[in-house]
């Protein structure tokens, strides 16, 4: 049995099309936070975020917490669009190539 994509089965309503794809959506976005916190934690522990700031070709002047929180949103920024197109990956339907051999 082929899979069929949430929108075009029939067993779902519009609310529940819309439920899960915010429940997923919240999946991505805690996965990608937990993950950001992580990598903050091993980036900053091996670099000084004023040094870094220093050794950039402009000139920023930053604080550690102004070099933490850019970090952070930076490595959740980068974690939430991986998670992301994981995701619609995820989602899509298998291919007529992906199918076993006899479901033709």
């Amino acid at each position: 049995m082929p899979t069929q994509p949430v929108v075009k089965n029939r067993n779902f309503n519009q609310r529940q099309i819309k439920r899960i794809f915010i429940r997923r959506l919240a999946t991505v976005v805690w996965v990608s936070f937990l993950a950001a916190a992580m990598q903050t934690m091993v980036f900053f522990a091996l670099f000084d975020p004023v040094y870094l700031g220093q050794l950039s070709s402009w000139h920023m002047e930053l604080n550690h917490w102004q070099g933490y929180a850019l970090g952070f949103v930076f490595f959740w920024g980068f974690s939430f669009i991986s998670g992301y197109v994981i995701g619609i990956v995820m989602a899509l339907p298998r291919t007529q190539l992906a199918k076993k051999p006899g479901e033709r």
